[in-house]
């Protein structure tokens, strides 16, 4: 009589809580405001490998001395661009994961699971009660298919609930600092690259005139100049670098591994359950 009461009330709490829409909201509300730092965070990276890749596409032409002479300090750029990339793609896969996680906690707030999820729990009431209750299916198999919906049901929200926790606890101190460092350095290459255009524009328009006066040590410092200035992205960049694999590392365990170490652990216990006896759970007599 026990274990009816417990189960009883513990089926009671779980159709409450099924229905409850402050857990949906609350869970919503955390997946949104990690959903917006993923997408602002890829937004920066994207812009990041824009300025790499308008600084790689500079060329200039130009014929010194009657020769002709191209110059392509962008080149040096290839081992930025392909961090950068790298960046962005996980900044990509980590908002397709919170995605992912929304769209599971969709399926579980629809009105036909809850129906589905309250009407199951009731055929698990009447058997558990009735002796007489005669279904085409046992006390058993009614009760994993009532764990596999509280499964599926609690688990996103109680995986939202966990990240959001490691995030508040461990890792935004280090994503707000390292954010705004990239955001910085986001800032400063840009200005760079306004400099640079203005350079090669103006390197562009005196060709002619250095051309005629076969003046070459005026291409030459222009020359000087905008390597000096590639320098300067590189070093930027360098200064960047770890803020960038800080905020690689805080959204690869935020929305990459803890995820799937939940989803490891939902089917692994789901599987476990389905194996098990579960008709010692509760008195058939």
């Amino acid at each position: 009589m026990i274990k009816k009461v417990t189960i009883t009330l513990l089926l009671l709490l779980l159709v409450l809580l099924s229905t409850s829409e402050r857990l949906d909201l609350n869970s919503s509300e955390q997946l949104d405001t990690a959903l917006t730092r993923s997408l602002s965070t890829f937004a920066v990276a994207r812009g990041l490998n824009s300025l790499v890749s308008m600084v790689q596409g500079t060329e200039i032409n130009i014929s010194p001395v009657g020769l002709g002479a191209t110059f392509t300090p962008g080149q040096l750029l290839d081992p930025v661009n392909d961090m950068v990339e790298r960046f962005s793609w996980v900044m990509l896969m980590s908002s397709v994961s919170i995605g992912v996680q929304e769209a599971m906690l969709h399926l579980g707030k629809t009105t036909l699971f809850k129906l589905l999820f309250a009407l199951v729990a009731l055929l698990l009431l009447a058997q558990l009660w009735f002796k007489g209750l005669r279904l085409p299916w046992s006390l058993e198999k009614s009760l994993k298919v009532m764990l596999l919906l509280a499964l599926l049901r609690f688990s996103v929200p109680l995986l939202v609930w966990l990240n959001e926790t490691v995030y508040e606890a461990v890792l935004e101190q280090e994503y707000t600092h390292a954010y705004a460092e990239v955001v910085m350095t986001s800032s400063e290459v840009n200005t760079m690259v306004t400099e640079l255009q203005m350079k090669k524009a103006t390197l562009e328009e005196e060709r002619s005139f250095m051309d005629r006066f076969n003046v070459s040590q005026q291409y030459d410092d222009f020359k000087r100049e905008l390597k000096a200035s590639v320098d300067a992205f590189i070093t930027a960049f360098n200064e960047a670098m770890e803020s960038m694999i800080r905020l690689i590392t805080v959204f690869v365990l935020n929305a990459i591994i803890i995820p799937l170490l939940a989803l490891w652990l939902f089917i692994y216990g789901t599987g476990y359950l389905m194996r098990q006896d579960l008709s010692t759970w509760v008195e058939t007599k």
